[in-house]
């Protein structure tokens, strides 16, 4: 009997979704780096959010998906990704998950709408829950560009304090604008209650310090 598609388990789902992505942009690699990213930040803060195995495996599908919209147009890439989601009948995902993705791939970047206000979800849908993965998407986001060198991120928690280090290979004024923006990590620090703190190294102190 053929099991129906929308069943299948997660892991061959973001399977699926990371090769549809790729057909799309061509290649993965910050995407990637942001899931691994984003996996970490779920790791460390597991005891100020306490949500489960099947909420990491959405936030890495949700990170491997964030920036298909790139494929249509750099600047709404976020509302074309969101767009590309829905419409795609072909994506193994359930009514819940096509929402959830395309929730979390519309606001990883720019204006994030009050709880219960945004476009995309419906009224039975766990928004607390969605807003918690987005602050950590868009944190994990903020820590790599597809358009700068990707530094080392390491990141270290302290009780309610997340201590983020940012190395990069080549000390570049522009990088270090990008990577200590502050607005990419509000949500997490309001969701969390924590305080997130980043700072910018040269690779050469990783060195140092190893």
């Amino acid at each position: 009997m053929r099991t129906d598609r929308r069943e299948e388990p997660l892991c061959l789902k973001l399977h699926a979704l990371t090769r549809w992505v790729g057909r799309h942009l061509g290649t993965i690699e910050h995407e990637q780096r942001v899931m691994t990213i984003a996996s970490t930040l779920f790791d460390l803060t597991g005891p100020l959010h306490r949500l489960a195995d099947a909420d990491r495996r959405l936030l890495r599908m949700a990170a491997a998906v964030h920036d298909v919209g790139r494929a249509v147009d750099d600047d709404t890439h976020p509302a074309e990704g969101a767009r590309m989601l829905r419409d795609d009948a072909d994506l193994p995902l359930t009514g819940t998950e096509r929402r959830s993705l395309a929730f979390l791939t519309l606001y990883h970047k720019g204006r994030v709408p009050p709880a219960g206000r945004d476009e995309v979800l419906r009224p039975k849908d766990d928004h607390d829950r969605l807003r918690l993965l987005l602050a950590l998407l868009r944190a994990a986001d903020a820590l790599d560009s597809r358009s700068l060198d990707s530094p080392r991120v390491v990141i270290a928690r302290e009780g309610r304090q997340l201590r983020i280090t940012c190395y990069l290979n080549r000390d570049c004024p522009k990088a270090r604008k990008v990577y200590s923006r502050r607005k990419k990590f509000r949500l997490l620090e309001e969701m969390l209650n924590c305080r997130v703190e980043v700072t910018i190294a040269t690779a050469a102190a990783l060195r140092m310090v190893a």
